[in-house]
């Protein structure tokens, strides 16, 4: 299993993203740590497809969603560009995107996870929002200087990330789908298998 390594450059536009200190059951470690070990990546994906929100730091969410058990309904979570969602704590702003932004970069999280692979320590030790985690036809890590994987504020809010994706909830769009719950978010691709779980002490690609 390899992570593959891309650095996306965006124009910024007015949409703020989170950076937070999530507080709850999410932050906690599971899993496989990622390889420190991944091969650099020649392929700069298009930003014509990509969502361009500016990582800006603005106060955790007030509240969140009780749990749930099985699928949500995409309808509740649909933008502009995507699916936008964000972990109960706000700790993991990810998407489900309508376009790939490269092969390995169509459902992405961001945020604060460790440990970093070793061709991205430098990046996503400048801002935890930068460390990204995705999946398209395989899966891979990603460093980020935008929102890329963050949605526009919702219910009259200024705070950016989409709806809460309750513990127990699974969001499916297409062939992917995205679990929450207290360890983490895992997003996988069901036609390949290919997929991430995200978590702020572990992180790991399938």
């Amino acid at each position: 299993m390899q992570i593959r390594e891309a650095r996306i450059a965006v124009v910024p536009c007015a949409v703020a993203l989170a950076l937070l200190a999530g507080c709850g059951d999410d932050d906690k470690g599971s899993g496989t740590p990622t390889s420190s070990s991944v091969p650099p990546s020649s392929h700069a994906p298009s930003s014509s497809a990509t969502p361009t929100t500016p990582m800006t730091t603005t106060a955790a969410p007030t509240t969140t969603r009780g749990p749930v058990s099985g699928p949500v309904d995409p309808a509740q979570y649909r933008q502009q560009m995507g699916y936008y969602f964000q972990s109960p704590t706000g700790s993991f702003l990810c998407a489900i995107l309508d376009q790939p932004i490269d092969d390995n970069a169509q459902v992405g999280c961001q945020g604060p996870t460790t440990p970093a692979p070793a061709d991205l320590q430098d990046c996503w030790s400048k801002s935890p929002m930068a460390s990204t985690l995705t999946v398209g036809k395989r899966s891979g890590a990603l460093c980020l200087n935008q929102g890329v994987f963050v949605g526009a504020p919702i219910d009259g809010g200024s705070r950016g990330g989409g709806r809460v994706l309750p513990y127990g909830g699974m969001l499916t769009v297409g062939p992917f789908t995205c679990d929450s719950a207290e360890s983490g978010v895992t997003c996988t691709n069901n036609t390949t298998g290919a997929g991430f779980k995200i978590a702020r002490e572990a992180n790991r690609t399938f």
